[in-house]
């Protein structure tokens, strides 16, 4: 009978050492890190991104508003709540409005019993440019204008009309206007906003006048 050798295996274990283990975990702990860095900014710069797009946005709507209601002014005068005429246009006369005026070309999609004139107003709120709008040009005395906010962030707004004569004026009527030439249209309108993040967007706008 042969007797063969029995093999034992090697018992002896072999493991990370606690400087490997403290190693392994700090460059684990440095690569999260980078990763998290990455990540967070790709976030920061999206949101940015969308930020920007949305107040590009708002100036567009802003900007376009405002062209298709000065591009439009009439000279038809509105009569307000207690009687009084006021010209089609009137702009930086020391009340709550920026500028008040009647433009021509309100949509009727929905075919409702009003006319195709629009008395329109603009004034500031604090940091915001404010639209407001009535249901028709002659004032009832229960009439409510409709409000509109169409931008924020502003530090101010300034207007200037240009006349017939290639004059700038700061106000409409000009302050050296005849009477009888009161509800004439400034040839052109030059628009400022101040912008508290962009500067200043100028536009200048012809008119029908």
């Amino acid at each position: 009978m042969i007797n063969y050798p029995v093999y034992t295996p090697d018992k002896t274990q072999y493991g990370f050492t606690l400087i490997e283990v403290l190693i392994a975990m700090a460059i684990f702990a440095i690569l999260s890190l980078l990763a998290y860095g990455g990540l967070n900014q790709a976030i920061i710069s999206k949101e940015r991104t969308a930020a920007s797009l949305a107040r590009l946005q708002e100036l567009q709507i802003t900007m376009t508003k405002i062209q298709r209601d000065f591009s439009q002014i009439t000279s038809r005068t509105m009569r307000d709540e207690m009687g009084t005429q006021h010209p089609g246009l009137t702009a930086q006369q020391g009340n709550e409005f920026l500028i008040q005026l009647t433009r021509n070309g309100w949509r009727n999609p929905a075919k409702t019993t009003r006319g195709h004139l629009q008395r329109v107003a603009y004034r500031m709120d604090e940091d915001k440019l404010l639209r407001i709008h009535w249901p028709f040009v002659d004032r009832a005395v229960d009439d409510q204008g409709v409000e509109t906010q169409l931008i924020s962030n502003l530090k101010d707004v300034k207007l200037r009309f240009l006349n017939d004569q290639n004059e700038w004026h700061d106000s409409w009527p000009a302050l050296n206007a005849e009477p009888e030439n009161n509800n004439t249209l400034p040839v052109a309108i030059e628009v400022t906003l101040e912008m508290e993040d962009w500067g200043n967007m100028v536009r200048v706008i012809r008119t029908t006048g």
